[in-house]
């Protein structure tokens, strides 16, 4: 009986000890751990850090812009950019690169929505971009971290919604001390969170809309039929999971005119409010011609503009759009400012005492691709020109991907597009 109740007390402390141990073993490993993630962070980097001229969000992609001083075009080698966590993630981006006498440009890479995948970091972690750079007149490489000296603010980014999951991702310049010199760096704060009832994944735009009808036929407006797309859109987009966003719907739908779209309740004004990262604006073709037309962001992969055109091809009886102004692909069109656009502008604007915008031919034309992607498409509706309200989002570093998709042309198309509207929006819904 002794011997049990002695194996009772000697048993929780063998446990206790052991948890003891457990405990301070942790502890010293995640010591050892977070100083070898600084030494890894900070250790090999250069005192001056290379100076971040411009950057933003398109779509899911993180762009930076940015110079080293110093450094001339005959001694250059090699740039990279990574993203890393110190420890276990490191990914390298590469760069597109030009020269100012001994000033070296660098930019993450030649397709805005193609630069830092966002969506592939993880969540409860923290992610440091550096710039690595090979000169000719050295064996080793130089590493630069990022100082902000670029006229715009952090930036609160938020996932696309995965198995009803979100991540929160602060992108943010701040400092840190390392073996007593202090240290400018850009940081990607990763968090899982839901999102707040103010964020979405994707806007639909309904082209159009109260006074504005647009095109008609049959008795059939561009206005009304485009309406009743994005509502099943929507539903469609929502079964696989993603929080969308109309900008107009059955209740506000008749208060919109041409003018007011940057309004407090406008459709573009509303669209930036989300901070989603897709929109689509569904309209009907402008030209006589039939057939699908995908018009898409200028400096952009054009994955996903070529796979809603083909998927829609494929499963209706829809054809690629026989128009060919502006066509880089088929079904896929990009559309900017050409001199004569911007000239007749530029007149009209000057003619009623009003300073020009910054328009130049690589401006998108559309208004809702180029108004929600703030400087990533030169948005520039800032108020001068009083028949528009201010654009508030027009100078934001965060902005939407937006594809207009014109599903057809509503005179030549209208019994398909009526018909076999199912089929057309689940075609567009399935490459997201």
């Amino acid at each position: 009986m002794k011997k049990i109740w002695k194996w009772f007390l000697i048993i929780p402390i063998f446990i206790g000890i052991t948890f003891s141990i457990w405990i301070t073993m942790k502890d010293k490993i995640g010591e050892t751990e977070e100083l070898k993630k600084r030494d890894n962070l900070f250790g090999n980097v250069m005192t001056k850090s290379a100076e971040v001229t411009k950057f933003y969000t398109y779509g899911t992609s993180l762009n930076i812009e940015g110079k080293i001083t110093g450094i001339s075009k005959d001694n250059y080698e090699g740039i990279r950019i990574i993203v890393t966590d110190g420890i276990n993630y490191n990914k390298e981006y590469k760069a597109s690169v030009s020269f100012e006498e001994t000033t070296l440009n660098f930019s993450t890479g030649s397709k805005m929505n193609d630069s830092i995948n966002l969506e592939e970091l993880q969540a409860n972690n923290k992610y440091y971009i550096k710039v690595r750079l090979k000169v000719n007149n050295s064996k080793s490489y130089k590493y630069y971290l990022l100082e902000n000296k670029s006229d715009y603010g952090n930036i609160e980014y938020y996932t696309l919604t995965k198995e009803e999951k979100n991540n929160k991702i602060d992108i943010k310049f701040e400092k840190e001390n390392y073996n007593n010199k202090e240290y400018a760096y850009l940081g990607l704060k990763v968090e899982e969170c839901s999102l707040p009832e103010e964020i979405f994944d994707i806007v639909i735009d309904s082209g159009h809309g109260g006074t504005d009808k647009g095109n008609t036929s049959g008795g059939v407006s561009e206005a009304d039929l485009m309406l009743d797309y994005a509502k099943s859109l929507k539903s469609s987009l929502e079964a696989k999971g993603y929080k969308v966003k109309l900008t107009r719907d059955d209740e506000n739908s008749s208060m919109y005119t041409y003018y007011n779209m940057y309004d407090e309740d406008g459709r573009i004004t509303v669209a930036c409010k989300t901070k989603a990262k897709f929109m689509i604006s569904l309209h009907t073709n402008d030209s006589n011609a039939s057939g699908v037309e995908i018009y898409a962001p200028n400096n952009c992969d054009l994955e996903i503009a070529k796979n809603i055109a083909s998927k829609i091809c494929e499963n209706s009886n829809l054809s690629y759009s026989t128009y060919n102004s502006y066509k880089v692909q088929d079904g896929v069109y990009i559309r900017n400012f050409k001199t004569y656009d911007i000239t007749k502008r530029s007149e009209s604007l000057s003619a009623k005492g009003i300073e020009p915008y910054l328009i130049t031919t690589s401006t998108p034309y559309l208004y809702t691709i180029r108004e929600v992607g703030g400087i990533a498409t030169n948005a520039y509706v800032d108020g001068r020109d009083k028949n528009y309200s201010a654009n508030k989002y027009y100078n934001s570093n965060q902005g939407i991907e937006c594809y207009q998709v014109s599903v057809g042309n509503i005179k030549s198309d209208l019994e398909i597009l009526k018909n076999e509207k199912e089929a057309i929006i689940n075609a567009i819904a399935s490459v997201f």
